[in-house]
């Protein structure tokens, strides 16, 4: 009996201690490279806070087109362009269309409720997979007992059939039923980008504590790889900086760029071990360096940066100055579904400068059809685009005559486009 109870005891052992071992956060399996053959450009932000000059559209783009995203019930908050088609899926958070010039808009074949998608990209949270069609998801976890709780549900990526298939079905697939999730080890950390082979994590907040590193892992969950990238000397009060964050990939879909809001590098996800420096941005002494005050507040007139988008004429920077006062809209107002900003800067890339654009310009000056002034809200591969509401194109569009404003005009003119719509400017 008691040579039973030996075994039976031993054989629990045994049991917990596999359990453990199951359960044990596994190391990385990639050492961290840090790719010091590259050389970061300087972006000189303090010098183009005093360098304001009008810059025109036709120094980064040749092309521009106009396309009808929805009414102000759904704001867009995520854009991509589909390979060789003139067509583009939005994500209306939380609905996803498919758009495409001279078609009526049809919608994509997942169906989510806003509370069941993860928002910690800002709501850009589509993948799509050129080379198979398919779509990834970025889902919150949360169900309808937990949807109003601070405590989180359990995040996970989940993947789509191809286009076609989600074009053609006659039932949506929900996040319930779908076939293939991954779920997200995120813990303390917050998603900074996923593909079809895996997700990045942002380990930045913790605690108060301001914590510069990434994580890579594959959708299996394996830890790749932990990259440090930034620690300041002293902690500071971070709860006034958003989690905004802006990620993207080129257009071979193998690199991420992004950015972390209190660090002046913009890093470039080479590999899942292997991080590049592509632009150091100069705020001079009002930026956000590691002598603040432990614990304080961030000091009025600091600056730091709130949205990037690059394309291969030029990097936009969307600053944010505390107590600076905002860039509104064409009726005074800050514009809810996008994030507050103070001042615009482009940096150009063949003069190698960087320039403060006029506040009260509303960006670029449209010399490619003398429509709208242009600034990106969004960008996807070598595209920009920048969301407008009918009714303010209609009320503010100077109609001089041109030809060049004809295709402008016919879709102002068009009376089948309801005063609600909202379009996307898209200029490459």
């Amino acid at each position: 009996m008691k040579r039973n109870l030996f075994l039976l005891c031993g054989l629990i052992g045994l049991l917990l201690s596999a359990g453990c071992r199951e359960h044990q956060t596994k190391s990385p399996q990639l050492e961290a490279r840090y790719d010091r053959s590259v050389t970061p450009v300087e972006v000189d932000v303090e010098k183009a806070l005093q360098n304001q000059k009008q810059l025109k559209l036709s120094q980064i783009a040749s092309e521009i087109e106009y396309y009808i995203v929805g009414d102000a019930n759904y704001h867009v908050a995520q854009a991509i362009a589909l390979p060789d088609s003139n067509a583009f899926i939005t994500f209306n958070n939380p609905r996803i269309y498919y758009r495409r010039q001279g078609k009526p808009s049809k919608r994509y074949g997942f169906k989510a409720l806003a509370y069941k998608w993860n928002n910690e990209m800002n709501g850009r949270s589509l993948f799509y997979d050129k080379k198979t069609t398919q779509m990834y998801v970025a889902l919150s976890g949360k169900d309808i007992e937990n949807k109003e709780s601070d405590q989180p549900g359990i995040p996970c990526i989940g993947e789509l059939p191809p286009l076609e298939t989600m074009l053609t079905v006659t039932n949506f697939i929900h996040p319930e039923n779908l076939e293939k999730k991954y779920p997200i080890k995120s813990e303390w950390s917050k998603l900074l980008g996923f593909s079809s082979t895996g997700y990045t994590l942002c380990d930045y907040w913790r605690e108060g504590n301001v914590q510069g590193s990434i994580t890579t892992f594959n959708l299996q969950g394996d830890t790749l790889c932990k990259i440090p990238l930034y620690k300041p000397s002293s902690s500071f009060n971070t709860n006034e900086i958003p989690s905004f964050q802006t990620s993207y990939w080129n257009e071979a879909q193998d690199r991420m760029t992004f950015m972390i809001p209190y660090c002046d590098t913009v890093y470039q996800l080479t590999d899942a071990h292997i991080v590049a420096p592509l632009f150091h941005i100069h705020f001079g002494k009002q930026g956000i360096g590691p002598n603040l005050p432990a614990g304080q507040p961030v000091p009025a007139g600091t600056i730091w940066l709130h949205t990037l988008f690059e394309n291969p004429k030029g990097l936009f920077l969307g600053l944010y100055q505390k107590k600076h006062p905002p860039l509104v809209n064409w009726l005074g107002n800050i514009e809810e579904f996008r994030p507050p900003l103070t001042q615009q800067v482009l940096y150009l890339k063949e003069e190698n400068e960087a320039y403060l654009i006029p506040g009260n310009s509303g960006g670029l000056e449209n010399d490619l059809d003398d429509g709208f002034p242009f600034w990106p809200d969004g960008q996807t591969d070598d595209y920009l685009y920048m969301i407008r509401s009918i009714t303010e194109m209609r009320t503010t569009l100077e109609r001089n005559g041109s030809p060049r404003q004809q295709k402008l005009i016919e879709l102002l003119d068009d009376k089948t486009v309801k005063e609600n719509q909202f379009v996307i400017v898209v200029v490459r």
